[in-house]
């Protein structure tokens, strides 16, 4: 395999929860709608079977979400968001994720790029993207980064685990 290269993009807003038939939806949130169009032709690209989406808890009770390709060579964009609390809606998709993981009970997990000119206020939310269906969820501990396995989240984890809520607010 081709070294890959992974531009990491971690400047967007936050991550909202959606569900469809009661399968979850990660909606990265971004605040200019430029760079969301930007993300959002990128995505839509991607293989469904080839896209990550990997939850990262760590020991202080927060959690990142690592969102990526995987690809054979090139340069490729992942997402990446860290300083999210594992209490609330987060807690409410774990739950969801972890019920309905079973061989006779398929989950289907999707990430939808969305522009929202106020975050808080859901009326202003424009989808840029359809749902994409993922190919591979996961939910790890900070720790399992060590493993060969998450590499590519490793080097997220690396070059964008400081980022957290509060220094992007009002970012993008």
């Amino acid at each position: 395999m081709v070294d890959v290269k992974y531009s990491w993009y971690g400047n967007f807003y936050g991550i909202a929860w959606r569900s469809n038939a009661g399968n979850p939806i990660a909606v990265p949130l971004f605040v200019k709608q430029e760079e969301s169009q930007k993300i959002a032709d990128i995505v839509k690209l991607w293989k469904p079977k080839d896209i990550h989406l990997t939850f990262i808890e760590k020991d202080d009770g927060n959690y990142a979400i690592c969102i990526y390709q995987e690809a054979e060579s090139g340069e490729n964009i992942g997402l990446y968001r860290s300083g999210m609390s594992q209490t609330g809606t987060y807690g409410k998709i774990k739950n969801m994720i972890e019920k309905k993981s079973s061989m006779w009970n398929p989950l289907r997990a999707y990430i939808q790029i969305v522009y929202a000119k106020d975050p808080a206020d859901s009326s202003t939310y424009q989808n840029m993207t359809d749902y994409i269906i993922v190919g591979r969820l996961e939910i790890i501990s900070e720790s399992a980064l060590k493993s060969k396995k998450f590499a590519t989240e490793r080097a997220a984890h690396t070059t964008l685990g400081g980022y957290s809520v509060e220094d992007t607010n009002g970012e993008n």
